[in-house]
């Protein structure tokens, strides 16, 4: 038989096409296989984890998020919802998230292949996002955010794909413009800058306009009534899921407030407070105890909160992290001012905390009208206008935010903790919501004669160190790299355009330049930010990485001048 070369070309792409899934199935396997002695970390943390685990664990009973405090609407109420659903699903929390991004990134997957991508690009993204170190650390384990927002972040890459590739097959795709909706309205209640979500929204439409191939695909007669159809469903779905939290609020609490440090009146009062002029001027330090003391005696009612506040000085966190010493930075300073409103039976309730709020902010203005508090507007909200004297603390900010976005620190699990420093009763509600296997109240109660080890230690628990640091100094390169190549195709995109792809990645890229600008922007008064922030970052550039040098590789060889042949 004579032999060709087309034959072994096709049975190559046919052994390829029988490998693909079970190698994405084996790749699956091991990463499960290297974190599976992780369990849920159990830690008390009033504002961040426990306080997620308690709210959900009043929803689940139907108390709402259980009785009105001075934190219980300070954070998001999206990972608490997300926490009850999986609960009486059966699903543990940290199976629940794993899953998600594992689900996530399958999808990207098969959005990268409609695209047009070979089998060998989409399985090279998949895996550098499936051993991603971010999802080997402690933030992954702990009840936070960062898990759940970087999971969803990828789910909306993945319509995002799917919806532009169906576009360019002339079809409208109604179940991925409606998860990427739904995705999106949840996503808004996950973290507070999560907001800035409308800016991708916009972005895509934008891109929908400018994209003359999405324009044929829908026909130039219906491309406006297309294109505000499509993006239209985003926008009502967020409606509907604001105004049904809204509702949630003020059936449980008693007023539509979702989120007190940007709805209702206390803004207004740090705003207020802000405003007192000090001696000191430090940007990370809205509320002076120079103000405090005025305060104190120029309107009274204040006087029992001010009276609770804890001190400042060199055994605090303000002054550990931030450097702050003799004042409280604002991280912390507006949450110990809640507390101390709540303390002195200021705030019993939410409708008594606004109208607190609200005469303790105007009883401020009415003494700098009067000059009996010498005063200075800085802002309404409660982040302050940027001031053009911090601009050089801005770039520093958003510097050390792009280094983290190529390069966050992991914090990798080695070895995970025997025991948990918490009380029992916070350790059953855990365990109750999270289902997490590891926690004995028998074990916990005691220090002192602890076991020298957990009861199952994954045999290959030692690859997530050893991956980790290598894993990042490689992929921070890469990184740069497939920017410069995003660069390089934009602008030598030519009559013909960018490809699906190449569109959603610009818009993704920039609107998470966008996030880091805006980031930068509050970090300058609250204080540099843990690496975990950039997670969603990072992991949405890993996806892209490879399928963006693929792109750039390609485009440089078409445009490559065609080789001369000389007669001798």
């Amino acid at each position: 038989m004579r032999f060709r070369a087309a034959d072994l070309f096709t049975d190559r792409r046919a052994i390829a096409s029988r490998i693909f899934w079970p190698l994405v199935l084996a790749l699956i396997a091991a990463r499960l296989i290297v974190t599976s002695d992780l369990s849920v970390q159990i830690i008390f943390s009033p504002h961040d984890d426990s306080l997620y685990v308690t709210r959900a664990f009043e929803l689940i009973q139907g108390n709402g998020f259980g009785g009105y405090d001075s934190r219980i609407l300070v954070k998001y109420p999206g990972i608490s919802a997300w926490l009850a659903m999986v609960r009486m699903l059966g699903i543990p929390f940290l199976l629940s998230v794993n899953l998600l991004y594992i689900a996530a990134g399958l999808y990207v997957m098969t959005g990268l292949l409609r695209c047009g991508f070979g089998r060998l690009t989409a399985l090279a993204a998949f895996t550098l996002y499936l051993f991603n170190p971010a999802t080997f650390g402690y933030e992954w384990v702990r009840v936070l955010r960062e898990p759940l927002d970087t999971g969803l972040w990828v789910w909306l890459l993945g319509a995002a794909l799917h919806t532009w590739a169906a576009f360019r097959e002339r079809k409208f795709p109604v179940l991925h413009l409606a998860l990427f909706s739904a995705v999106f309205a949840f996503s808004l209640y996950v973290r507070e800058e999560n907001r800035l979500l409308w800016a991708l929204v916009v972005l895509l439409g934008l891109a929908a306009v400018a994209d003359a191939r999405f324009r044929s695909a829908l026909g130039d007669r219906a491309v406006l009534a297309g294109i505000a159809g499509a993006f239209a469903l985003p926008v009502i779905a967020a409606l509907v899921a604001s105004a049904a939290w809204h509702a949630f609020a003020e059936r449980h609490y008693g007023m539509p407030i979702v989120h007190e440090f940007s709805e209702g009146e206390f803004p207004g009062l740090i705003a207020a407070i802000r405003s007192i002029e000090s001696r000191k001027e430090n940007r990370m330090v809205m509320v002076t105890q120079e103000a405090l003391g005025k305060l104190h005696k120029k309107v009274p009612m204040l006087a029992p909160v001010i009276d609770r506040l804890p001190q400042p000085g060199p055994g605090t966190l303000s002054c550990r992290i931030h450097g702050v010493c003799t004042e409280w930075s604002n991280g912390w300073m507006l949450f110990w001012i809640k507390d101390g409103a709540f303390e002195a039976g200021l705030t019993p309730d939410l409708p008594s905390a606004q109208a607190f709020f609200r005469k303790a902010g105007e009883e401020i203005e009415r003494a700098c009208r009067e000059q009996r508090l010498r005063c200075t507007p800085r802002g309404s909200g409660l982040i302050p206008p940027m001031e053009l004297r911090w601009t050089r603390a801005y770039v520093s900010e958003g510097w050390r935010l792009m280094k983290d976005a190529l390069a966050p620190a992991p914090n990798v699990v080695v070895n995970p903790p025997v025991v948990y420093p918490v009380q029992n009763d916070l350790g059953r509600i855990y365990q109750a919501v999270t289902m997490t296997d590891y926690f004995d109240t028998e074990r916990q109660k005691s220090f002192k004669d602890v076991p020298l080890r957990r009861p199952y230690v994954s045999p290959f628990g030692h690859v997530r160190e050893r991956l980790a640091t290598p894993y990042q100094a490689v992929m921070g390169w890469v990184l740069v790299l497939a920017l410069v190549a995003l660069l390089f195709r934009l602008v030598s995109a030519g009559r013909q355009g960018l490809s699906a792809f190449g569109i959603v990645a610009t818009v993704f890229t920039g609107f998470l330049l966008l996030r880091l600008l805006g980031l930068a922007y509050v970090a300058v008064y609250m204080g540099a930010f843990d690496p975990r922030m950039m997670f969603a970052t990072y992991t949405l550039l890993l996806v892209i990485a490879v399928p963006l040098l693929v792109e750039g590789a390609e485009t440089l060889r078409r445009n490559a001048p065609a080789p001369k042949y000389f007669n001798d």
